[in-house]
């Protein structure tokens, strides 16, 4: 039906707006259209998204303080198939049979264990017209951060790089510099803003002092949780990204033979992760967090953590904010000359590429694109 791609095609547009505010569940949208007998004249009475913070879900929101009237047929659109699986809420499956609604058409059917597929089966096992799959393709590139925790046990990973024309992050050695422009800042931000988490290395806390969190007005409560890696714990508990961990979540993952250097950071209302040293590996840091829901992460520095994740092939985009100046030889180097020739950047394709003023953005994609890597 030419009606199920329109309206699926609004809620996919919906559901762009929504990217990283439903944490720890994904974002949906959902359309409640009400149509005549013969489908001829159709409008949308009602829509619901994902509450921030995850719930209530977006079925249950789209079905809330609805007249249903006789003689009409109502169909339930939604950019994710309906849960079946009963938790703190009743299901969506559930609402939708108590409601009046004879049709319900998804776009992706949902990679949870707990559903995929089932939501569908209920559905039309109780009599509901139930039709999957539309605009499947569109819709499984913005579900990618989910649809790889789900099936593969790791979020998605973006590397963030700013850097000069060179591809220098600092004039030298341990030693921080504003490189790329305002413009590229703010969209940064928004960028951090659509991420569940955001990773960096003990040397950025210790040499930018970052605060990790986003700062444009309207954004700051969906800032991500912040994670850092740190074998060593090497940094001051006096640092900014630990002056608001209340109202930040924030992670260190660490050895596990470090347990009495860490006892001073968790006064700071943080989580402390340990891991054994022979364990300490990138692959099962991303297994903890998909276990933690996290679905979409940015990793934001240094050169170190940025090589060797392109090492172990774990990154799925990268976005280089680039400057218009030269910083030349002395200048240090975006990824450490470590890394093998098989995992270099000719693994990866530009996917498009953005004037920012005088700086640029480069977002190259991974050619594994979707796959475990």
């Amino acid at each position: 039906m030419e009606l199920d791609n329109k309206y699926i095609e609004v809620s996919l547009f919906l559901l762009k707006k929504i990217i990283g505010r439903t944490f720890p569940n994904p974002p949906v949208v959902s359309l409640l259209v009400e149509s005549d007998k013969n489908f001829k004249k159709n409008k949308i009475i009602n829509f619901g998204l994902t509450n921030f913070g995850g719930r209530p879900h977006a079925e249950a929101n789209a079905l809330k303080r609805l007249n249903f009237k006789k003689n009409h047929h109502y169909t339930l659109y939604s950019t994710l198939e309906p849960c079946c699986h009963e938790g703190r809420e009743e299901s969506c499956v559930s609402k939708i049979l108590k409601s009046k609604v004879s049709r319900v058409v998804y776009s992706l059917k949902d990679p949870d264990n707990r559903v995929n597929g089932m939501g569908d089966y209920f559905l039309k096992s109780s009599g509901i017209k139930v039709v999957g799959g539309i605009m499947k393709k569109q819709t499984e590139k913005i579900y990618k951060g989910y649809i790889l925790n789900r099936r593969f046990n790791r979020p998605k990973v973006i590397l963030k790089v700013g850097c000069s024309l060179d591809s220098k992050i600092a004039i030298k050695e341990n030693e921080r510099n504003n490189i790329t422009n305002s413009l590229s800042k703010k969209i940064v931000h928004i960028i951090r803003s659509e991420s569940d988490a955001i990773l960096v290395g003990s040397n950025t806390i210790r040499i930018d002092n970052p605060k990790l969190t986003c700062r444009i007005d309207g954004l700051k409560k969906f800032s991500p949780i912040r994670i850092i890696l740190s074998t060593n714990l090497n940094f001051l508990t006096s640092s900014n990204v630990f002056k608001n961990c209340s109202n930040y979540p924030t992670i260190i993952f660490t050895e596990a033979s470090k347990q009495k250097l860490g006892k001073k950071f968790k006064k700071k209302n943080l989580k402390i992760i340990e891991i054994e040293k022979r364990n300490f590996k990138l692959s099962n840091i991303l297994v903890h967090l998909a276990q933690l829901n996290v679905s979409n992460l940015l990793v934001e520095g240094g050169s170190k953590i940025f090589t060797s994740f392109i090492n172990e092939n774990l990154v799925d985009e990268i976005m280089i904010f680039r400057s218009n100046y030269f910083i030349g030889s002395k200048g240090k180097d975006m990824i450490e000359k470590i890394y093998t020739t098989n995992n270099t950047q000719s693994n990866f394709m530009l996917k498009k590429n953005f004037q920012l003023g005088n700086d640029s953005l480069e977002i190259l994609e991974n050619k594994n694109k979707g796959k475990k890597n």
